[in-house]
């Protein structure tokens, strides 16, 4: 079998030092291990075999390596996901309009007012992430204020 080469980035004491450094971080620990198992000698096929990966993964992981030194151990979650529909932009928007609004606003009008500005349709739940913890809003108990209340009586029911 074909051992792959792997350029000397890092001496063995190095490799061994960033493994105890990230036996925390499970994917640095992982790819740096593989690296090390086939820089001893083991085949690629192998080392993936031990850690749990397919072969075409440590293949990517040693390609990495070699391109990028210790850089290319660390994930690359860039290209990961979906962009929000609802940018920093449209956020401050909403938050504005949120903030402004006279009336106090369920996660239900709040949906309507997604839908109405950006045209966009989210679920309750998304709604309610966004604006309790991407905008930082919180629930506020309407209650009735009384005008004709004296100093006397709310002394006498933050007492009671």
């Amino acid at each position: 079998m074909k051992v792959a080469k792997i350029e000397e980035h890092l001496t063995d004491n190095d490799l061994n030092d960033l493994i105890k450094e990230h036996k925390d971080s499970y994917n640095i620990y992982r790819r740096a291990y593989l690296i090390k198992m086939v820089k001893n000698g083991d085949t690629i096929k192998k080392a993936s075999e031990i850690m749990n990966v397919s072969r075409k993964t440590g293949e990517r992981w040693v390609r990495e390596y070699n391109e990028k030194g210790i850089d290319g151990l660390m994930p690359d979650y860039s290209n990961c996901g979906l962009e929000s529909e609802l940018n920093d932009e449209k956020l401050q928007i909403l938050y504005e309009a949120i903030t402004t609004s006279d009336k106090g606003l369920t996660i239900e009008d709040v949906r309507e007012m997604i839908y109405t500005l950006f045209k966009i349709k989210f679920s309750y739940n998304h709604v309610w992430f966004i604006t309790r913890k991407k905008l930082g809003l919180n629930y506020g108990k309407p209650f009735v204020k009384y005008e004709g209340r004296t100093e006397e009586d709310v002394k006498l029911f933050k007492k009671n």
